[in-house]
């Protein structure tokens, strides 16, 4: 129906409801009485709008695909952003040496028990101090890129509700096409009274996407993601700290983070003791 096709591409609802209850008029008069008083039959109007918002619905579940695969694609690479800086040799201290006969240099941060220290502690004291600062760039690179993950995945949650909003409005618009038809086949049928109270399709139930197997694909991707960069970051954090931190620094993670998306800034006491070692 070359009609039908014009109608789905206005833009104005009362403009097309009219048009539908006019055609529902003409047909009341053309086509066989039996089409519309008939509880089992489908009226071709009908099938023809339930078919055209078939068509809108896969536009929109294509587009809600092609969306899964940017989202993927993006939390993929920031998964790799996060492995690589895990991956940094340089982040890792290097093995306890005891210097000035008095224990691990980890020891002697704020605490000096010379009034000199050798050579050999000072180049580890230096050494220490460049890779807590590198430690620092890595962390704030990790965090950054593990809420990237996060923010994907709230996209994700939106993108369906958004699908679910879209699928309805074309339902809803089919519906009120169907009804307004129907309108006009009440007006000019001449057996209105057997005309049934609804017509085969006239109604069909809206399939939302939250538990449909698209949408816990995507939750589970992103979500397997994230939970395996949280368990790398945890296992590097234990391998980057220092062995022994000074009294009230954290033992368990050399960030302080404020939620999602938070500073990644290496503890505060790891930089006062950067700033205050020797050169």
């Amino acid at each position: 129906m070359a009609f039908l096709s014009r109608l789905f591409k206005r833009g104005d609802p009362l403009a097309e409801r009219e048009e539908a209850r006019r055609l529902g008029m003409r047909d009341a008069r053309r086509h066989p009485l039996g089409e519309f008083t008939d509880p089992d039959y489908q009226p071709a109007y009908v099938t023809e709008i339930r078919a055209r918002a078939r068509e809108q619905i896969t536009e929109v579940d294509r587009r809600l695909a092609a969306a899964r695969t940017v989202l993927l694609e993006r939390a993929t690479g920031a998964r790799e952003v996060i492995l690589r800086e895990l991956g940094r040799s340089d982040t890792l201290p290097e093995p306890a040496a005891h210097v000035n006969g008095h224990g691990p240099a980890a020891d002697q941060d704020n605490r000096p028990v010379d009034a000199f220290i050798s050579i050999a502690e000072a180049r580890a004291r230096r050494a220490e101090a460049r890779r807590r600062a590198v430690v620092e760039e890595a962390n704030a690179n990790v965090q950054r890129a593990r809420a990237r993950i996060e923010q994907l995945s709230q996209e994700w949650e939106s993108a369906l509700i958004e699908r679910d909003h879209e699928v309805e409005a074309v339902h809803a618009r089919a519906e009120q096409l169907i009804a307004a038809y129907k309108g006009g086949v009440l007006e000019a049928h001449p057996r209105k009274e057997e005309i049934p109270s609804l017509w085969k399709g006239e109604v069909i139930a809206m399939e939302a996407t939250g538990d449909t197997p698209a949408a816990s694909s995507g939750r589970e991707e992103i979500g397997r993601i994230l939970r395996e960069v949280e368990g790398r970051i945890e296992v590097w954090r234990a391998e980057v700290m220092p062995r022994e931190l000074p009294a009230g620094a954290s033992a368990t993670s050399p960030a302080s983070d404020s939620g999602p998306g938070g500073s990644g800034q290496v503890d505060a006491s790891w930089r006062g003791e950067r700033h205050g070692e020797g050169t």
